[in-house]
């Protein structure tokens, strides 16, 4: 009776978020969902095919969750980074025999201590989907399960051509996302908090939605309650949503740090990303286009050096991209990312710039300028002259950053406090030896949304 009543009312609640009209302030205080926090609702007949599955994966994880091991698998899953951004691939989680998790020590670590096994989550999950004689939820899950393309090769966009291929490959990105999974203990035998964990179904592009607590008695299930899942709430209760957040295999940040070969030193002058700060949350909590959980900022170089005069930049010469965790930003914490900007700024490169942007899949943003610096005119024949760039980025938001900065400058500039301050991390390039480098625009207290330091070293 429990389950039939829960699923009864998610599909009804999840239809009337649908439907719905604006709702007012009273609704809200009411408990409602604050719809000035829903930003793209499904609208084409893929989107809303998509969400619905979405919605049945999310009914098959109630059902599971019922069983604590089924919730402390996936827990395992997402707290051994095998993903970025505390999420991990459902095709990972229902087919063993593909997944990239038995090669990640920290999850055979977990389910060790835990007593669970991929197997057993795999086999139960299938069995329940196959429960639910649902032929259009088990075809699309049996995409899920038979795509295992490298994550840079499929399509991040959603509702791009209207083929099948497209739509195999969004499939297989379906993610289960545990925002702000740092907060709670998992140092024990993983039952600190219960384990529960509330569950939402990526309905809408939104910072708030509707989701289902479970409520326990005696320790048993005795239903899921409706409640309003956003930053505060899953800051304070464990939640699981079910959606597209474009997660991608899991890659340390740091820069090799051993310096390069040369015989006549001091002749590169190598300049870094040192640490880096985001205030803001750029991306959604709940998605289902590939937008959602943290936020993935991008620290580029635009460079004219020694191309042909009259060539158009289109490219950046280096991006290093940062993944700040919800949490993370919530906290206003420095990463450490130490990773090359320009491996050697000569002197004949006059002027370059430092550009940021957060990184998404739809929408476009583009840095334009121009820049002067030595270009070539003809094979082995250089001037002093200048370049124009145009470099579009997909990106809903505004650019974060375009710094036109001379060589000079930066040079000169590059140990002097620029009024934010300076790092405390000297464990890298120490800039001296009572602080760390300059830090740009942002710290924790105020500044930008995004803030960096920019050291460099000479060889």
């Amino acid at each position: 009776m429990l389950l039939n009543v829960k699923k009864g009312l998610l599909a009804l609640t999840l239809l009337t978020a649908f439907v719905s009209c604006k709702k007012n302030a009273t609704d809200y205080q009411n408990g409602g969902v604050d719809e000035s926090k829903v930003y793209q609702k499904p609208i084409t007949s893929d989107q809303i095919e998509l969400v619905s599955n979405l919605e049945k994966i999310t009914l098959i994880l109630e059902d599971l969750y019922t069983e604590k091991k089924n919730l402390k698998l996936v827990n395992a899953a997402v707290y051994s980074k095998a993903y970025t951004d505390e999420s991990v691939l459902l095709k990972d989680l229902i087919n063993p025999g593909q997944s990239i998790l038995p090669a990640n020590k920290k999850f055979v670590e977990l389910c060790t201590k835990w007593n669970v096994t991929l197997q057993a989550f795999s086999d139960n999950f299938w069995k329940t989907a196959r429960d639910k004689n649902d032929t259009k939820l088990l075809a699309f899950l049996a995409v899920i399960q038979t795509i295992h393309l490298p994550v840079q090769n499929l399509n991040n966009n959603p509702f791009g051509a209207d083929n099948q291929t497209n739509n195999q490959n969004n499939n297989s990105q379906v993610s289960i996302y545990f925002p702000y999974s740092s907060e709670y203990d998992i140092s024990a035998s993983g039952d600190s908090y219960g384990p529960v964990a509330s569950l939402v179904a990526a309905s809408a592009e939104a910072d708030e939605a509707l989701g289902f607590q479970p409520y326990y008695s005696g320790g048993t299930l005795i239903e899921y309650r409706p409640v309003v899942v956003n930053d505060n709430y899953a800051l304070t209760h464990p939640t699981h949503i079910v959606g597209i957040n474009g997660i991608e295999p899991y890659q340390t940040q740091d820069a090799n740090l051993n310096p390069p070969t040369v015989t006549t030193p001091p002749s590169i002058n190598r300049i870094y990303v040192g640490d880096a700060i985001c205030r803001s949350q750029y991306d959604r909590l709940i998605s289902f286009t590939g937008n959602g959980g943290g936020s993935e900022i991008a620290y580029c170089r635009v460079s004219g050096y020694l191309k042909l005069v009259g060539h158009q930049i289109t490219e950046f010469e280096d991006k290093t991209s940062v993944k700040f965790e919800r949490g993370t930003i919530h906290k206003k914490q420095w990463l450490r990312v130490y990773a090359v900007w320009d491996a050697d700024w000569v002197a004949d490169n006059k002027e370059q710039v430092f550009a940021i942007y957060e990184d998404d899949n739809n929408s476009e943003i583009t840095f334009t300028g121009s820049l002067s610096t030595t270009v070539k005119v003809a094979a082995g024949t250089t001037i002093d002259g200048s370049i124009d760039y145009q470099i579009k980025r997909s990106s809903q938001d505004d650019i974060i950053k375009q710094l036109k900065i001379s060589r000079v400058s930066y040079f000169a500039g590059a140990l002097r406090n620029q009024g934010w301050g300076f790092g405390n991390d000297k464990s890298f390039l120490p800039a001296s030896a009572s602080h760390g480098w300059p830090i740009y625009d942002a710290v924790p207290e105020g500044g930008a949304n995004v803030g960096w330091t920019w050291p460099y070293d000479g060889y």
